[in-house]
């Protein structure tokens, strides 16, 4: 069921992330609150670990930096992550990487 949805899901969260930025841009006091987290994984495949930056960083408002710990942590940039990083991780953690662990290798 996740593999059809999960399109759908990523759009949405396309959709929700430049409507952010393009308010934030317009705005007069823009909400940003920039944060540099890092992002425990628990993929273990270099194509899987590269997938998954790759989401992340064509999220606006995100980008991947940098790999730590022989891949077990993406160290990531997001613009709204400040105040709450503890779901910025959450919600990567629960809509990509599980997504990405159903898959075999």
């Amino acid at each position: 069921m996740i593999l059809i949805t999960f399109p759908f899901i990523y759009l949405f969260d396309l959709a929700v992330g430049a409507l952010q930025i393009a308010r934030d841009i317009i705005s007069k006091k823009p909400k940003f609150a920039p944060v540099v987290i890092n992002l425990p994984i628990s993929i273990n495949s270099p194509t899987k670990r590269l997938i998954l930056a790759n989401l992340i960083s064509m999220t606006p408002g995100t980008i991947t930096l940098d790999e730590k710990d022989e891949g077990k942590i993406l160290v990531i940039h997001s613009l709204y992550g400040r105040t709450n990083p503890e779901k910025l991780i959450t919600h990567i953690q629960a809509r990509y990487e599980r997504f990405l662990n159903l898959f075999p290798g």
